[in-house]
């Protein structure tokens, strides 16, 4: 009787996560989904315009959920392979260059491209690159951790998307505002596809350094573009928004 052939441990792994985890261990879901929030919300706020006051109560939200993605799924991972000292610098290097873009998108924009949105979506796409990729690397891990990520980067780039594109329709028309996200959508999807593919097959270190700089660059946003965006529009509203992300996404 022929014995069977052995079956390589990781690939054994991945077959098993597969088969107990179905469609949430599918990195197309997550590419799909990550793409398909921007564009819907975008959307939403072309054709159906929901009051500012929510859209910014459900943008900090997002940023609430993103800060327990960013330290756990990200920073935390990154300190245990590279080091507190070497993670930190990398996640400052994430901060200073997203922020610093940040600065740059602003001083290129004049004052009405600022107010209609331009900024924001030139925000959501550079932000999108590292945190999409990183997301997509994590789906070799613990697939309940990137599930969380995805909640959160859901939630924040698909309001702010609705907010970008309230503000974008009403000078670039509404077509072409949605072409733009359907773009934007399509840049995140592949950066998981990529992260995915990619990122796995490099040394512990630089995978652990791309999470680390993704999580800079997500902290650079929420101080950067998120919360000021959102406490503009609702107020002190946004403290309890916050906080409740936060609290859905540690619980999930």
């Amino acid at each position: 009787m022929a014995l069977p052939l052995p079956v390589h441990p990781v690939l054994a792994q991945a077959s098993g996560a597969g088969n107990q985890g179905g469609l949430l261990t599918n990195p197309w879901f997550y590419a799909v989904f990550s793409g398909v929030s921007l564009t819907v919300g975008s959307a939403i706020g072309i054709w159906i315009d929901p009051e500012k006051r929510w859209q910014a109560i459900l943008l900090a939200v997002g940023g609430g959920s993103l800060i327990i993605s960013l330290a756990y799924e990200l920073y935390d991972p990154a300190v245990q392979t590279m080091g507190k000292w070497a993670a930190s610098g990398v996640f400052l290097g994430g901060v200073a260059t997203f922020g610093g873009l940040d600065i740059l998108i602003d001083r290129l924009s004049d004052d009405e491209q600022q107010e209609n949105g331009f900024g924001l979506w030139a925000s959501i796409t550079t932000d999108g690159i590292p945190e999409n990729a990183a997301m997509g690397s994590l789906l070799t891990g613990q697939v309940h951790g990137v599930l969380a990520f995805l909640f959160a980067l859901a939630v924040t780039n698909g309001s702010q998307a609705m907010l970008a594109g309230t503000n974008m329709s009403e000078s670039h028309g509404k077509w072409k505002t949605l072409g733009a996200f359907v773009a934007t959508g399509i840049v995140v999807g592949a950066a998981v596809m990529l992260g995915y593919w990619y990122l796995p097959s490099v040394a512990d270190f630089w995978v652990a350094a791309v999470r680390a700089f993704a999580g800079g660059a997500i902290l650079a946003s929420l101080a950067g573009e998120i919360y000021p965006d959102a406490y503009e529009q609702a107020g002190p509203y946004i403290t309890l928004a916050t906080a409740v992300g936060f609290l859905g996404t540690f619980l999930l």
